[in-house]
């Protein structure tokens, strides 16, 4: 690549105002931001309309990922066919997807610079992630040898792998960091250094804006497994100082609301692992009618039913049961819901007759199944796995698609049509522990 090159930088937030500051040192550049404000340019930055920006060799993406995919879908035919772009997104898989999808013709690569306006340093370390797409993979090594040359440190790490580790080290960090900033902590009298430390955090994001931090959780398909990490250590954690007045080393039988291979299921099975309960037994009641009833008769010691979800709210058969039975819940606990979409074996359709499953399931993914199933109805169920259950035995029509858990799939025997179809990645479902007064 030749030292003096033109660059444009899409997207004018703290981030692109920093990058555009970065590139001006190895060539010009060109900067569109759509928010119409009074930029000062310089002589090696200049604002232009984007149609100009669009045709420069390189071009950086800057912008919110949220806004990521439509602007590429809108802007496709724009782009000068001589250019390479590349996004600077925090999470790598789903802009490069999109890449693929809408510019496939146009060279293309994923870069995360690990570093912000608060923390870049010309004389420090600072280091940039590169993911390739697979259409593109020369890339890789053309851009490590120029960001090097910038003496930029560097690293090469697929999209999949790169989404997987920062959701945790990222992704975590800004998290707990939100937490922290939240319970606006003051300055006390007797700071310890852990004390200290904490409040670091909170000062690392600062300054992000709350929609980076929306962004950069829930654009990563792999945000579902640090929430579901985070939240059993915290629950865990905390159950350590709670009064425990069950035996739980005696036979101890729970009721379920749901079937077989349901999330209630597993989530049994979870919490039997929390509690170390060697001699558990599941009893598949189904509903939570029939849950509360068998609590009352003393079939079961406790039941296990879902309470809320972060989309489909809560669940009223619990809240009434709650109501109409002498209860008492004894523990909350969250779980990260990742719903399917599945068919019978022998469905080679693309489009069902109906898709079936609890209301629930149906409220979580709402958004998909109107982008993808707009017409198909939709049709409520007793259960999810009942749901899988019954396609697989036939009860229900073959060319009727459920929604349900991946681990129904091999358990009836169904095809896995798509995963994760929950309109939020760190799907979270509060579950409740019920026992007797």
């Amino acid at each position: 690549m030749k030292n003096k090159m033109q660059f444009s930088v899409i997207g004018y937030g703290r981030f692109g105002e920093l990058w555009a500051k970065i590139l001006s040192k190895h060539g010009d550049v060109f900067v569109y931001e759509k928010k119409k404000m009074k930029h000062k340019g310089s002589k090696s930055i200049k604002f232009v309309e984007l149609d100009e920006a669009l045709q420069k060799k390189i071009i950086f993406l800057c912008i919110p990922i949220s806004t990521m995919q439509q602007f590429l879908k809108e802007n496709k035919k724009k782009f000068a066919k001589f250019a390479t772009v590349i996004d600077t997104a925090s999470v790598k898989e789903l802009p490069i997807k999109w890449m693929d999808k809408y510019i496939p013709h146009i060279p293309h690569l994923g870069l995360h610079p690990l570093f912000g306006p608060d923390s870049y340093g010309e004389n420090q370390i600072n280091l940039i992630i590169i993911s390739a797409s697979k259409k593109y993979p020369k890339l890789e090594s053309e851009w490590q040898k120029t960001l090097e040359r910038w003496h930029f440190f560097t690293r090469i790490v697929s999209a999949s792998n790169h989404d997987n580790s920062i959701a945790f080290s990222q992704g975590m960090t800004h998290f707990i960091g939100n937490i922290i900033k939240k319970m606006e902590l003051s300055e006390i009298e007797t700071p310890t250094r852990g004390y200290g430390l904490l409040r670091s955090v909170e000062k690392f994001c600062e300054n992000d804006t709350r929609q980076l931090f929306r962004d950069m959780l829930l654009y990563n398909q792999h945000s579902g497994k640090m929430f579901k990490s985070f939240l059993q250590a915290t629950h865990e954690v905390s159950s350590f100082i709670r009064k425990e007045n069950v035996d739980y080393y005696e036979t101890f039988t729970v009721g379920v609301m749901g079937a077989k291979g349901s999330f209630s299921h597993e989530a049994a099975i979870q919490w039997f692992k929390k509690k170390n309960i060697k001699k558990g037994k599941i009893k598949y009641l189904v509903t939570a009618k029939k849950v509360f009833e068998a609590l009352d008769y003393g079939k079961i010691q406790m039941g296990i039913l879902p309470i809320q979800n972060a989309v489909g709210g809560v669940v009223d058969e619990t809240i009434l049961g709650l109501a109409e039975y002498a209860c008492k819940i004894k523990e909350y606990f969250p779980f990260v819901v990742n719903q399917c979409l599945l068919k019978h074996k022998d469905n080679e359709k693309t489009i069902p007759k109906e898709i079936h499953s609890h209301l629930q399931a149906l409220r979580q993914c709402k958004g998909y199944l109107k982008k993808h199933y707009e017409n198909v109805p939709l049709i409520r169920q007793n259960d999810t796995a009942l749901s899988a259950r019954n396609l697989a035995k036939s009860i229900l029509d073959k060319d009727v698609f459920v929604i349900a858990p991946e681990t129904t799939a091999e358990l009836y025997d169904l095809k896995l049509v798509d995963k994760n179809i929950q309109d939020l990645g760190y799907n979270i479902t509060d579950f409740v522990v019920v026992g007797k007064d």
